[in-house]
């Protein structure tokens, strides 16, 4: 795109799309081969009109942990506002990560190396620990909730059941992608270990 074109775009458009552009680069080159002009050379603009949106390197990390938080956000509304049961919320909750390492390849390594970064950052990190937190907490409701009605195991240790679903979900990022088929059998595995018999 064009300066020209990107004239008209809103300030939260062209925030987006720097931080689009930026996520990018951080997945091809990490977080110390970002460069602010590269990022501006890929959207389209000059530097000082990326400047205009943010200001510093650090500024640019801060949006693009952001704009992936509001991503993570966005998806757990969707599985909230679908009528399901427990188990059908635990399901496509799985199912949800899957399509990420599908459809969307370079936001779990991206992820993984801004929580590198979140390590050493002070401003970085409480974002990073928010939003890992957060998605601990979707999966601690969604066992809590079975166990109310039922549908999960009585004994079931909600915080550790949680736990033990992420790591397996996780697993899949650093797996070949030949591998990718086995993504189904551990998520029956995972739904037969919580469910009540």
């Amino acid at each position: 795109m064009t300066e020209q074109t990107h004239k008209y775009s809103s300030s939260s458009t062209r925030r987006r799309e720097i931080a689009i552009a930026a996520r990018a680069v951080i997945v091809e080159k990490g977080i110390d081969g970002l460069r602010t002009r590269e990022v501006a050379a890929r959207v389209g603009i000059n530097i000082a009109t990326l400047h205009y949106h943010v200001r510093s390197k650090e500024d640019l990390l801060r949006l693009v942990v952001e704009t992936m938080r509001e991503e993570f956000v966005e998806q757990g509304l969707r599985i909230d506002a679908q009528a399901l049961d427990p188990l059908g919320k635990l399901k496509l909750e799985i199912q949800e990560y899957k399509d990420l390492i599908v459809h969307k390849p370079d936001l779990l390594p991206l992820f993984e190396e801004l929580g590198k970064r979140a390590r050493t950052d002070p401003v970085l990190e409480p974002i990073v620990r928010e939003m890992r937190i957060g998605w601990h907490q979707r999966f601690v409701t969604i066992l809590e909730e079975g166990k109310a009605r039922g549908q999960f195991r009585s004994t079931l240790n909600t915080g550790a059941g949680a736990h033990m679903i992420i790591g397996a979900l996780v697993s899949f990022q650093y797996k070949p992608r030949d591998l990718l088929p086995l993504f189904d059998s551990v998520a029956e595995e995972i739904v037969r270990s919580v469910i009540a018999r």
